[in-house]
């Protein structure tokens, strides 16, 4: 007992550092045993204590976890985008706080966590760009939050908002919208996108 009180407090310690998200490697620094049944033994003693939960494979999370940062964990190459973007903007208005909205190259992802929801859409190489690192999470700009909300409309994406009556569009810097439609290859969503402007 008294090493898991230990354990415990060493998770704790460490914990606003990794806003509560923990991967194996974060695990294997902080208890840096040789002996791996020891290891995950400990991981499962914490796990039962209530300290720890797994979110998926390999990521464990402590109560009051960080949701963007366990987006960008789960998938480091994938950036924040949608509504999580736009709000922060006040693009739109406020949006479900249990629940992030991220693109990245490939199929598409969702992760239930507890009452959380992580979704992982799949976009183009070539539509991969726009984004800015802040504080070790992948951000798009809002002008590429934007781009990618209307992008997964046509796509068949539903919003919670309505993308023609709740987008504040006079935040946003047309000659970066420009600028990144030189990306896309179909007219008909240029056409769409500067009808927005018009």
């Amino acid at each position: 007992m008294n090493t898991l009180f230990k354990d415990a407090g060493i998770i704790e310690k460490f914990s606003e550092d990794v806003q509560g998200v923990f991967t194996l490697t974060d695990m294997k620094s902080i208890f840096p045993l040789t002996d791996p049944v020891t290891f995950y033994r400990k991981i499962k003693s914490l796990k039962n204590a209530g300290v720890l939960s797994r979110a998926v494979k390999g990521i464990y999370i402590t109560e009051n976890f960080d949701l963007k940062t366990l987006s960008q964990k789960i998938h480091p190459e994938s950036y924040l985008s949608f509504e999580t973007v736009l709000a922060k903007a006040l693009i739109i208005g406020t949006i479900p706080s249990r629940q992030i909205k991220a693109v990245k190259t490939g199929k598409k992802r969702e992760y239930s966590i507890g009452e959380n929801r992580i979704i992982h859409v799949g976009i183009s190489k070539q539509l991969y760009f726009g984004f800015e690192k802040i504080n070790g999470i992948k951000i798009a700009v809002k002008e590429k939050a934007f781009l990618d909300t209307l992008y997964f409309y046509l796509k068949g994406h539903i919003f919670y908002f309505d993308i023609y009556s709740d987008l504040d569009t006079s935040k946003l810097d047309m000659r970066i919208i420009e600028k990144y439609l030189g990306q896309y290859s179909n007219p008909k969503f240029k056409k769409f996108v500067r009808g927005f402007f018009t």
